[in-house]
């Protein structure tokens, strides 16, 4: 199973792609275009990813963006208001921001790899940060921590992850396969 993450659109834009558990490659988009900490959708960084693996964009079973774009722009929206005039400033830079990129992520996402809607996943952030870890070490259950400035509401989570990657003899997935990440417990903002 090929799955691709992808950020962007925050601060230091990246790609990566794991391979049953495996990482098989990971940049980040300013060592292609020379911007450091360039933000900007990782095409470069993406095409590397996929070079690397040997495959095309229609070959990934997955392809995640490491949050959820409405839920985080809600949590921008409550807090810039609750703080308003205050935030004018912050309010003002962060639409900006959302309205010219941020909230068309998927429509960009499906269009530039040529994917199927299905194939595309919304991740919560600390979720994602959990994932990107468990999922490539070599542990089938692990106890799992995040601690983070902050990614949709969520601050910190605590939880148990779950890894179990086994094919059938033709490489097709095996139906006992059982993996995920069980988050019980969550510390959010504010």
């Amino acid at each position: 199973m090929y799955i691709l993450g992808i950020s962007c659109y925050y601060h230091d834009s990246a790609a990566a792609i794991i391979k049953d558990g495996v990482l098989i490659a990971a940049s980040e988009e300013e060592r292609f275009s020379r911007k450091k900490h360039d933000f900007g959708f990782p095409q470069k960084a993406i095409d590397f990813c996929l070079e690397q693996a040997g495959i095309t964009a229609q070959d990934l079973d997955h392809v995640v963006f490491y949050e959820k774009p409405l839920e985080k722009f809600e949590r921008i929206l409550m807090t810039t208001l609750q703080t308003f005039p205050k935030s004018w400033g912050v309010f003002r830079e962060s639409m900006i921001a959302w309205f010219n990129e941020k909230l068309w992520i998927k429509g960009e996402i499906l269009t530039k790899l040529d994917i199927p809607d299905n194939k595309l996943l919304f991740v919560e952030h600390h979720l994602s940060h959990a994932a990107s870890a468990f999922f490539c070490s070599p542990y089938e259950e692990a106890a799992i921590l995040t601690v983070d400035g902050v990614g949709e509401w969520t601050t910190t989570t605590v939880g148990k992850g779950t890894a179990v990657w086994t094919t059938l003899p033709d490489g097709s997935p095996s139906t006992q396969t059982s993996n995920g990440i069980d988050l019980f417990r969550e510390l959010k903002f504010p």
